[in-house]
């Protein structure tokens, strides 16, 4: 009788410390993963996954590249592409807001390329934002968000840049009355591009580059800065310090094109501060800075104006021109153009790999990863998930209307997806010239002229720093009569 009566007690016993065990298990949280625990493709030994990379394209199609690999090993995965640094690669919109907004810390720090890190270190010369790190670059930073980012911000530059484009209108009216066919269009928006920072640096009434010999030094400036992106592009997949060292020629013409640039920089800047009393434009408002800071930002500022709004001009024209409803919404609705704007950065965003160094450890997903760690937020793949957009490789601009009643035939839209000026406080200083250029060149051209693409060939994607067309762009334009415009 105590016998069976002690073999309940034990199993009841053991019955609790089978619940307890199995609650504590519960509770126990998992050891959080790292970055060995994420999802890398199979590399060789000593070579890793440098072969691949080199087969398929190198840096030229480094996009498309990542895009596979996204396919393959999901949102998020880890590879070297034949360096020595392994790099985080998300695709997914809230790994991307959390690296943004979470991640970055108060002064944020991107992945620079290794040419225009070696040049600096090499001359030490002091260059702009997107150089700038800690302190100086939230100083600086701060400044330039005060004149270019805050709400009554758009007022002003709208004005600058409504006139140059209108100038630039006129000017393309001539040469298309010469032949319907522009040879460069590429330089044209070029050199619109510089004309437009140089308009809102300086006010529209300074008159600083009206002069032939101001316009000749425009496009000798200009063609440098295009010279940067190609050379560094060509040195993105070989030993940049041997390179240098041995004095190669890719890199002594990467090294010629930014010595160029910068001292035709400086000497823009230079006649904009002898001129800066006349000026009610930004030179004359950014009184915060010393002279030798104006210089290095401005310069920076004019470098990065031509490549961002030139090639997105090229990619919104070429996607009109093969959709003549979509130009005829443009033509009779002045607002329909911003919408043009943001599909075509969603699919050709000019920055396809937006880039953090982490400042601090940090949790990403369920990855723990170190200080130091460096992250690549794949935008051109986002924006071409079919999760975050419905039918994502159709140019569909009415997908950005919210009143738009064809919206409700899309499932998916996640705006976060597309980020071409990126999110956080290292977010594109001057997204708001990009968005009122791009949306004032569009709208003044769908006025004023109709346009056809004349070229044989698929125009693809290909990466020079920037995403740009794999050939030139050709339109043919005509110039719209009085009865076209307003019938």
């Amino acid at each position: 009788m105590l016998h069976a009566r002690d073999m309940i007690l034990k199993q009841q016993i053991l019955k609790h410390l089978r619940y307890f065990t199995r609650n504590i298990t519960k509770q126990k949280p998992a050891a959080p993963l790292t970055l060995i625990n994420m999802p890398h493709p199979l590399s060789w030994p000593i070579v890793g996954t440098k072969l691949n990379f080199l087969v398929t394209g190198s840096s030229t199609t480094l996009h498309d590249y990542v895009h596979q690999r996204h396919a393959q090993l999901g949102p998020i995965f880890c590879e070297s592409l034949g360096g020595r640094t392994e790099l985080v690669f998300v695709s997914d919109p809230q790994l991307m807001k959390s690296l943004f907004l979470n991640l970055e810390g108060k002064y944020p720090v991107h992945i620079l390329p290794e040419p225009w890190l070696l040049y600096e270190k090499l001359y030490g010369s002091k260059r702009g934002l997107f150089f700038m790190n800690g302190e100086e670059w939230l100083i600086n930073r701060r400044i330039m968000n005060k004149h270019l980012l805050r709400e009554d911000s758009d007022k002003w530059l709208e004005m600058s840049i409504k006139d140059t484009v209108s100038g630039f209108v006129q000017d393309l009216k001539v040469k298309v009355g010469r032949g319907n066919f522009i040879s460069d269009l590429e330089s044209e928006f070029y050199r619109l591009s510089l004309n437009v920072i140089i308009n809102i640096l300086m006010g529209t009434e300074s008159g600083l580059m009206t002069s032939k010999h101001n316009e000749e030094l425009l496009h000798i400036f200009s063609q440098s800065v295009k010279r940067i992106f190609e050379t560094t592009n060509r040195l993105y997949s070989m030993p940049v310090y041997w390179c240098e060292r041995f004095n190669l020629k890719v890199w002594k013409d990467f090294k010629e094109s930014v010595d160029l640039s910068l001292h035709l920089g400086k000497k823009i800047v230079n006649e904009m501060l002898s001129m800066r009393h006349k000026s009610n434009g930004l030179i004359g408002k950014i009184e915060e800075m010393d002279d030798t800071t104006i210089k290095s930002v401005v310069t920076d500022l004019i470098i990065a104006a031509g490549d961002t709004t030139a090639y997105t001009t090229l990619w919104i024209l070429l996607l009109l021109s093969k959709n003549d409803e979509v130009k005829k919404e443009v033509f009779l609705n002045n607002d329909y153009v911003k919408h043009v704007v943001k599909e075509t950065m969603r699919l050709y965003p000019v920055a396809p790999f937006l880039t953090r160094i982490l400042t601090k450890e940090g949790i990403l997903g369920s990855y723990q990863l170190k200080e130091g760690t460096p992250i690549v937020a794949s935008i051109y793949t986002s924006g071409r998930d079919e999760r975050n957009f419905t039918r994502a490789n159709e140019f569909l601009p009415y997908r950005w209307d919210r009143n738009d009643p064809r919206k409700q035939d899309l499932a998916n839209h996640v705006t976060s997806a597309s980020l071409p000026f990126a999110l956080g406080a290292r977010s594109c200083v001057g997204k708001k010239i990009a968005m009122t250029q791009l949306s004032e060149i569009t709208q003044q051209i769908v006025n004023n002229f109709d346009f056809k693409c004349t070229n044989t060939e698929e125009v693809k994607p290909i990466m020079s720093m920037v995403l740009v067309p794999d050939q030139k762009i050709k339109l043919s334009l005509t110039e719209k009569n009085a009865m076209q415009m307003f019938n």
